[in-house]
């Protein structure tokens, strides 16, 4: 047995064998067996015989007892749900019974067909006098009771008939007004009756206003609501129709197949006399009536309405010159549509098309009797009308066709206007009629491929309606449960208010901005549509559809309807073109003038806009009202199918309509309350089976009743008077007790009669069985005999036969096999080829699917995940903003303020955590910003002296008034106050001391700086001196090279080498001007990196200054604020001096207290200025160590460029000296060693520098040791401190003189008052009055100042920003060109060499081949041991040989500069995993694997792989992003750790630079391309190597703090709900059926889910994801244990068990999720558990503290334990806490504990943020990954030069 679901979401027990109904997406809904139950799954037989598995809250109880042909009143059904309500309507349909109520509503059901017995005067006279529900449902019961309640209770009465186009409401109507005007007639009178004008005002309404539509072949196209009224006596005495929305449109556009109004073909189906008067034919000829094909319609002759339309017309008072009138005007229409334009003469003009035109124009003019022409101006002129003239415009032939249409639209308006106008003046209206009955004919709700303005406006109709049905229905409810007198709550009903405000409401609702729109004449309706959009886009009811940039959707309450608004604005516009008006006012047929009547003189003048809109929105509004003051019956009627024809019911058709009608929606309120209604006999009767004692005793029905349901169990029934009231669900759960109870019986009584027959049975077969078993023996035994003799004859021929048979079919087999197994290998071959082959290629297929679907699977749910943690943030901060608010007005004055306190411990311990990670240039900023605030103190200090001096001198005039023995007594005073000063200096005097050392520790270490400074600039001295030295060798070398040139070379080799020298000396004077700007740009890029360190400096400096000044302000905010309060009480204390003169004695005594405290505020301000002098002399030695440092980079930078020149001359002199090779050698080495001294020199300037950089952060080091700046806020603080003590002395004092003068006997005296003095006192209170005026002016200029200072704070952090970014940038262009500088040296030095060590007899290959040599680790070439004495000849082959190499190299550097931009181009992309392993990670460590940059000294790669990385920073909030940057830092890392070695050896010469190593690396991969290489090498790692792993490492960190950072940031707000107390969230409005334990707690494990999926998505290493997930359930600990233990109104019975269940949840999570992710996480939520095991635990009070300390709680503290067992309180149950002796125990521990150890007091815990793992450990959890199958990014494969990855 399980549960299902029925409309009000109630669980209902089904069985298997239970009759059920599933929906059907055919039929909607089908009857079924239930044959299997499987928990919730349910697997059912439908009666189609289609067996179905359904979820148990999808399926709906069948009454299986209900009657084939239904239940008249559908409230009485067993179950009241959407298929029963289906079911019994179609099953009265069947037997044609078309009328069915529901409760007080009644249902029409269009047969299609007639059905005369329904109707007639016989069966309204059944219906007259009966009482409602006493007869079958019928029109004419509603109509008879909305009549007898008029006359009973003289109250008026509305029927509302409702319905879509086709459902009868036309019909419907009909009945109700023809049966009130039989009970309301009169029998016999003279003339036309109300009653028959009423009834005969149908047919004229319908001619003018009905038309055939898609969906009915007679909708009125307009909403019509008579009003019938009578006298005293029930008689009808007057009646009036009122009108709305007409569809004007239709009479100049009608869509195929719809007709227009009906009136058009009845005219032109008159007799041939009013046809040839009116000049008309054929309905196809004229335009208005042949833009449909449907002209005709079955069953209905034009020609005969027409006649019983003239009839009717007579009947209701239409004369017959106004119907020729109305006829005539309908006829002037037909020809009006039939004139067609083309273009005039004029430019822009327009006149009739051809003469078929000007025929039908001058039919039309004789037919309004007004002048041709004028018309014809009037459709293709416009006249405007200025100040100073009228101008006449052209109309083209399209504007001139519109204000036909126009003119044609007004014209039949007013005339249905004037129809409905004349019928309600011929009926006439009785003014003294007290009641009446109103029925209202009306659209139904509408909803087209295309909707208009008139949907618009139907659709706004229904849902007015539609309010007022529910209003209705849920009132109707209300007095059902009255009249029972059963207790009853309010019943919740789904208000369309929201779509009402959309839709009308002022200023901002649709209607409101149409006419707006309207009123301005550029206005189209894409503006409009525009408007809308940007009203309401974030409304719920309102959206833009995607595909339509113009459309509109509203959410109506019978579904989605989207609205075209391209003829928004014309349809909306209610105003005459003012040429028809003056046309139409001006003709000769009087009928046609009263339509349009002239307009008054200043209406003309003063237009207002008028719109359709508006104008019906008050005519329904007035509709509304009228119904408001009426007793309202309503009627819905259903148009079974669409076809229109008669015995087809469509389910899902009327499902739809009775949606649309409210039906179903007055079902659910009736389901809300009690839906099921029995009365005592029928319920007794039923369920008595139940409780069959009940009956037996003497009770009455409702005591019976009662019992049953008793006995039953059932909750939540109410009874009543008559009846029993159940909830949703409570009758199927009663029938199914029934049908078991039932069940049970038929089975006893089936198995005791089954068991008499079957023993009875049993005894004759046994008798028969006996004897024929006898004969059967015998006969068989004979048989047996036989047999076996004949087998064994047969055995012995079978066996030799077989044995031949088998060796010939064996013979054959044999050969057959051995045919048949080589084709079928051959073929299993073949076979399995194709087979791979088609594998391989689904894979490919697959893989692509698959990745494809996961992609916009992932894309959706993000979309999902983003909009739902908005609503959920939002909901969650609601949530605490409530409760914060409960907590705050619960918790009492005391538990506030210590929560306030234990809450700003937290506050504090983060700002602290905070602090430490501050950078060191704070500390710094704070000691320049120290003299600021000593001129601030000083100010306070001259303040304060003044408010001294004014009281010392109130005290000296006291004291010459007091005794001298009080003089004494401060003398006395004044010298224990001297011993104290005197301690407090010497206490002084050891801290300068200490203060002293330090300094001269840090003088030490300038020192120290300095020494190194000086032996830096001898070296320099040293190599400079050199460099002289070298200048002059080579002077001398020069002259020696000349004259031995001049004396064995001849003059023709003279001249040859003179041009080469000259060729060569232009070549390297380029060079030389490429090096200058290269050296320039070098020189401008470290200015520009000096200028923007200077800002980033003074940037940080004001940064300091500011938060400084912020600290300081606040000090001396509250300093002056307590300065002031003292003041005041000083002022007070003042003015009672003639009271009392030993106040005097004390206010002296506080003040000399409060001087000694100045004066040790002094002595501290003076050792303050003393270190900051300390601290200014520090910051200029730095200045001048600054200043040392860049003179030295100056120099260094002019030794260079004289090296440079110095390489020129050199180069220059290579030309004429290769004679003397000995000599060039010679000087070549003393170059290079100069070179080398030079590289020294750098490296020793590069190491000073540093060293200078290091020195203001050790100084920083030290500084924190003496907190200088912290003195300031510790002595006020100190003041205020003392401040206080002096008031509470003073107060002290006081009181023990009123006691004193309480205890002494007063003896009276005649007082004698000092004028003198009190006025002496009161001028110096003046005096303080103003002096604290003064100061409360500086304290509002400081405010001011400290707000400036804030600004400007945070402009110079920004510039800050922004200069460390040009920073980094300018140092990764200075390092590329430093790399570039240093290889074009290189390059020059090896030419060099080469031509010096070149032989004349080589030849141009092995020229050439010099390129591809092996350099030596110091950059040289090998060739230079050679001997270079033959070089006398073949110059030009050695230019050549020169220039190919020079181009070679620069070739190279190129492509290697391009190679690198390509790797950081493509890694900085997206670019995936390879066999669960990051490409980006394994395709840089590979590429620097094969350029060798792992050895190289010095690199730029690795800065930039490192900026790359940390761009990554800048989308910190997207976890997914930092996820796959954390899996590929990691990865990398991992490849350092195994890769990278460092060796204790001497290190090698400088290697060749980064280019040249990778140039090495690129012909080595030439030269072994097909040498296998392992993806992992162990290489000896250099400094760039080991500072890139140790950048890498602190990135992993960083990224994965991160991560975890933002996860806590998600999980804070939802972990403030958590721990909410689920009174409160249900008693702040939140519905029974949501919990929000599913609600939280599930956001808590989908946050943990989507971090999974995005870290296992992503590879990240499970040792990661381990660690990650420990610190998160580390965090949902402390923060949920904290919060339990602050708030007392969470630490209850039932918030544990709360908690409890969402722990049980997280333990599920835990363990479904793979233990190597997850780990020992579930250990962290220990204190949290504990805790919660604590607060679920029964009979605590029983409980020892052993038991709870040891067994219960073993790891929380005393202090937890005693925390939570006295907040600990239950509200429900009143179960008490631990016993009182328990906390006793507790407190004498927590005393014992807290003499000991005052740190471990604190019960809260504190969050962990470290880093939780190392790089071992990576490198050991992923010891045996391999990466030899990881496939290198596709991008970098199309590159030639990335061809190694593929090795």
């Amino acid at each position: 047995m399980v549960f299902f679901y029925n409309l009000m979401s109630v669980p209902v027990k089904v069985a298997v064998g239970s009759h059920v109904w599933v929906e059907d997406p055919e039929i909607a809904w089908i009857d079924a067996e239930v044959v299997e139950a499987n928990g919730e799954e349910l697997k059912i037989i439908c009666t189609s015989g289609k067996t179905v598995v359904a979820n148990a809250s999808d399926v709906y109880p069948k009454d299986t007892e209900a009657p084939p042909d239904g239940i008249n009143d559908m409230t009485k059904l067993a179950y009241l749900h959407e298929p029963g309500v289906l079911h019994n309507l179609r099953c009265r349909y069947d037997i044609s019974e078309i009328y069915t109520y529901t409760g007080t509503i009644l249902i029409a059901v269009n047969p299609f067909q007639r059905l005369p017995h329904l109707y007639g005067k016989d069966v309204m006279k059944q219906y007259k006098g009966a009482v409602f529900g006493e007869l079958s449902p019928h029109p004419f019961a509603v109509a008879e009771s909305a009549f007898r309640l008029m006359i009973n209770e003289g109250v008026s009465q509305s029927i509302l008939v409702s319905g879509e186009s086709g459902a009868g409401k036309t019909e419907s109507t009909k009945m109700l007004m023809q049966y009130l005007a039989y009970m309301g007639g009169r029998a016999a009178a003279e003339g036309r009756t109300v009653e028959q004008q009423v009834l005969e005002s149908n047919p004229v309404l319908e001619a003018f206003g009905n038309a055939k539509t898609v969906r009915n072949n007679n909708s009125s196209r307009f909403g019509k609501f008579v009003e019938i009224q009578f006298d005293r006596r029930g008689r009808i005495s007057g009646a009036a129709i009122r009108t709305y929305l007409l569809e004007r449109s239709r009479v100049c556009q009608v869509s195929d197949p719809e007709r227009n109004y009906h009136c058009f073909y009845m005219l032109c189906a008159a007799p041939s006399e009013d046809v040839a008067k009116y000049k008309l034919g054929d309905p196809r000829t004229f335009h208005y009536l042949n833009q449909s094909n449907c002209y005709e319609l079955d069953g209905v002759d034009d020609s005969k309405e027409y006649i019983a339309t003239r009839r009717a017309m007579n009947v209701v008072g239409i004369s017959s010159d106004e119907q020729d009138a109305i006829f005539r005007v309908v006829a002037a229409l037909l020809h009006l549509g039939n004139i067609e334009f083309a273009k005039g003469q004029e430019i822009d003009s327009s006149e009739p098309k051809d003469d078929k035109s000007r025929f039908h124009l001058r039919m039309a003019a004789e037919l309004f009797m007004c002048d041709e022409k004028s018309l014809e101006d009037s459709l293709c002129k416009r006249v405007i009308v200025t100040r100073d003239e009228t101008i006449t415009k052209w109309l083209d032939p399209d504007s001139a066709a519109v204000s036909r249409d126009a003119l044609a639209k007004i014209v039949y308006s007013r005339l249905f206007d004037w129809i409905v106008d004349k019928i309600n003046n011929s009926i006439g209206q009785d003014p003294d009629s007290k009641v009446l009955i109103g029925v209202l004919d009306i659209y139904g709700f509408e909803s087209f491929k295309t909707n208009s303005f008139e949907q618009f406006c139907i659709n706004l109709t229904n849902e007015k309606l539609q309010q007022h049905f529910n209003q209705h229905v849920f009132k109707m409810e209300q007095e059902e449960y009255t009249r029972e007198e059963i207790e009853w709550s309010y019943i919740e009903y789904v208000d369309n208010q929201d779509i009402l405000d959309l839709i009308e409401k002022k200023p901002g609702g649709i209607i409101a901005l149409l006419d707006e729109a309207c009123m301005f004449p550029r206005s189209t309706h894409e503006t409009f549509s525009q408007k809308l959009y940007q009203t309401f886009k974030s409304h719920k009811r309102f959206s833009k559809p995607k595909l339509s940039p113009t459309d509109f959707t509203i959410y109506h309450y019978a579904g989605d309807v989207t609205y075209q608004t391209e003829y928004f604005l014309d349809k909306n516009k209610d105003y005459v073109v003012a040429e028809h008006q003056s046309l139409l006012s001006a003709s000769k047929c009087p009928f046609v003038a009263n339509l349009f009547p002239p307009l008054p003189e200043e209406s003309s003048k003063t237009s207002k806009f008028s719109s359709i809109g508006s104008r019906f929105k008050q005519q329904l509004q007035s509709l509304l009202e009228t119904l408001s003051a009426t007793e309202p019956h309503y009627v819905r009627c259903v148009k079974p199918n669409n076809l229109l024809k008669p015995s087809i019911f469509e389910n899902n058709n009327v499902l739809q309509q009775l949606r649309c009608g409210g039906v179903l929606e007055a079902i659910r309120i009736s389901c809300a309350g009690f839906p099921t209604r029995r009365t005592f006999n029928e319920f007794n009767a039923r369920f008595s089976t139940l409780a069959p004692d009940v009956l037996n005793g003497s009770c009455n029905e409702a005591t019976a009743s009662k019992r049953i349901l008793e006995k039953v169990g059932v909750k939540g029934y109410q009874i009543g008077k008559t009846k029993v009231f159940l909830r949703a669900g409570q009758l199927a759960d009663l029938d199914a007790r029934r049908n078991e109870v039932l069940g049970k019986s038929a089975s006893i009584i089936q198995r005791k009669f089954r068991s008499y027959l079957a023993h009875k049975c049993f005894v004759l077969l046994r008798h028969s069985a006996i004897q024929i078993q006898a004969s059967c023996r015998v006969q068989v035994a004979r048989l047996q005999y036989n047999k076996m003799r004949k087998e064994a004859a047969c055995r012995t021929i079978q066996k030799d036969l077989r044995m031949h048979v088998a060796r010939k079919e064996y013979n054959r087999l044999c050969s057959s096999a051995v045919s048949i197994q080589t084709g079928m290998r051959v073929m299993g071959a073949r076979n399995e080829l194709h087979f791979r082959k088609q594998t391989k290629a689904a894979i490919i297929i697959q893989s692509r699917c698959r990745g494809y679907l996961a992609h916009l699977h992932y894309l959706r749910i993000k979309k999902v995940a983003i909009a739902t943690q908005c609503v959920m943030r939002g909901r969650v901060a609601r949530r605490e903003l409530h409760q914060l608010k409960m907590a705050a007005k619960e918790t009492g004055a005391l538990q506030a303020a210590k929560t306030m306190l234990e809450k700003q411990v937290e506050v504090l311990t983060c700002q602290l955590q905070l602090e430490k990670r501050m950078r060191a240039d704070i500390e710094e900023a704070n000691t320049q910003e120290y003299a600021k605030l000593q001129n601030a103190l000083e100010e306070m200090q001259v303040q304060f002296q003044e408010a001294e001096e004014m009281l010392i001198k109130e005290c000296e005039n006291a004291k010459k008034a007091a005794e001298k023995e009080r003089e004494n007594a401060t003398l006395q005073n004044a010298l224990e106050e001297m011993q104290v000063q005197f301690q407090e200096a010497k206490e002084m005097l050891i801290k300068e001391r200490e203060n002293a050392k330090k300094a001269d520790e840090k003088e030490r270490e300038n020192a120290t700086l300095q020494n190194a400074l000086q032996e830096m600039q001898v070296q320099f001295q040293e190599a400079k001196e050199m460099l002289i030295k070298e200048r002059e060798n080579a002077k001398k070398a020069n002259e020696k090279e000349l004259e031995n040139t001049t004396l064995q070379n001849a003059l023709q080799e003279m001249q040859v080498q003179f041009q080469e020298a000259k060729e060569m000396l232009i070549k390297e004077r380029e060079n030389a001007k490429k090096t200058d700007e290269k050296e320039r740009e070098n020189a401008i890029l470290q200015n520009a990196l000096q200028e923007a360190k200077e800002i980033l400096i003074k940037e940080r400096e004001n940064a300091k200054k500011a938060d400084e000044k912020q600290c300081e302000n606040a000090a001396l905010r509250n300093a002056l604020q307590e300065a002031k309060e003292m003041l005041i009480k000083e002022r007070e204390t003042a003015k009672k001096t003639d009271e009392k003169e030993r106040e005097n004695a004390t206010l002296q005594n506080a003040l000399q207290e409060m001087q000694v405290q100045l004066q040790e505020a002094k002595e501290m301000l003076i050792k303050e200025r003393e270190n900051a002098k300390k601290a200014d002399d520090k910051e200029r030695e730095s200045a001048t160590w600054k200043n040392t440092l860049q003179e030295m980079q100056d120099q260094f930078q002019e030794a260079k460029e004289m090296l440079i020149k110095e390489h020129e001359n050199a180069k220059n002199a290579d030309d004429k000296e290769r004679e003397n090779a000995i000599n060039a050698d010679d000087k070549e080495c003393e170059s290079a060693a100069l070179q080398n001294t030079l590289q020294e020199m750098q490296v020793q300037f590069q190491e000073a520098k540093e060293i200078f950089i290091k020195e203001p952060g050790n100084a920083e080091k030290e500084d924190e040791k003496v907190p200088i700046i912290q003195v300031v806020p510790v002595t006020l603080q100190e003041m205020q401190v003392q401040f206080q003590e002096a008031k509470e002395m003073l107060i002290k004092e006081r009181e023990n003189a009123k006691k004193e003068d309480e205890k002494v006997p007063i003896i009276q005296k005649v007082p004698v008052i000092d004028h003198e003095m009190i006025n002496k006192l009161t001028a110096e209170n003046e005096k303080l009055k103003d002096l604290v005026s003064s100061l409360e002016k500086k304290i509002d200029e400081t405010e001011r100042k400290y707000e400036e200072a804030n600004k400007i704070s945070e402009d110079c952090l920004k510039q800050a920003l922004d200069a460390e970014s040009k920073i980094i940038q300018l140092k990764t262009d200075m390092q590329r060109l430093e790399e570039k500088l240093s290889d074009m040296e290189t390059e020059d030095q090896g030419l060099r060499q080469q031509v010096l060590l070149q032989s004349p007899n080589r030849k141009m290959s092995e020229h050439l081949a010099i390129a591809s040599e092996p350099h030596l680790e110091n950059g040289r070439l090998a060739t230079e041991e050679k001997k270079t004495s033959e070089l006398e000849s073949t110059m030009p082959v050695i230019k050549f040989g020169i220039e190919a190499d020079n181009k070679l190299r620069r070739s190279q550097i190129e492509r290697l500069h391009e190679t690198v931009d390509a790797l950081i181009k493509c890694v900085s992309q997206d670019l995936g995993f390879s066999n669960g392993k990051p490409v980006a990670a394994f395709t840089i460590y590979k590429c620097l694997l094969h350029w060798k940059s792992f050895e190289a000294e010095k690199t730029s790669v690795f800065d930039r792989l490192i900026q790359i990385v940390g761009s990554a920073f800048e989308n910190g909030d997207n976890n997914e992003h930092m996820a796959y940057w954390l899996s590929n830092t990691s990865t990398l890392l991992l490849l350092l750790q195994r890769s990278l070695k460092t060796t204790g050896q001497q290190k090698p010469p400088l290697a060749p630079s980064l280019f040249g190593r990778m140039a090495q690396g690129f012909r080595s991969s030439f030269s072994s391309a097909n040498v296998s290489v392992d993806v992992v090498h162990q290489v000896e790692a250099k400094y760039p190597a080991l500072l890139f792993k140790q950048q890498l490492t602190a990135y992993v960190e960083t990224i994965y703090g991160i991560i975890r950072d933002n996860v806590k940031k998600d999980l804070s707000f939802i972990l403030s709900s958590c721990i909410q107390d689920p009174e409160s969230s249900e008693s702040s409005g939140q519905s029974p059926g949501h919990s929000p334990l599913a609600s939280q707690w599930q956001s808590i494990i989908k946050s943990l889910n989507e971090l999974l999926s995005t870290l296992t998505e992503n590879f990240v290493s499970p040792v990661l994801i381990q660690k990650m997930f420990s610190q998160i359930f580390s965090y949902i600990n402390v923060q949920l244990f904290n919060s339990l233990l602050l708030r007392r109104e969470c630490c209850t019975f039932r918030n544990g068990e709360y908690i409890k269940s969402g722990l049980d949840e997280l333990e599920l999570w835990c363990g479904q999720t793979k233990e190597e992710y997850v780990g020992s996480s579930w250990d962290e939520l220990k204190h949290l558990r504990q805790a919660v095991g604590f607060l679920v635990i029964h009979q605590k009070s029983r409980i020892s503290y052993d038991d709870l300390a040891n067994d219960l709680c073993p790891i929380l503290s005393v202090q937890q334990l005693y925390r939570i067992s006295t907040l600990y309180g239950d509200d429900d149950y009143n179960t008490p806490s631990v016993a009182p002796d328990v906390i006793s125990s507790m407190q004498a521990l927590i005393s014992k504990d807290g003499s000991s150890d005052n740190a471990n007091n604190s019960f809260s815990l504190d969050d962990n943020s470290s880093i939780p793992f190392s790089v071992d450990e990576i490198s050991s959890s992923n010891h045996g990954k391999d990466f030899s199958d990881v496939k290198p990014a596709a991008q970098l494969l199309e590159n030639q030069a990335f061809q190694f990855l593929q090795e």
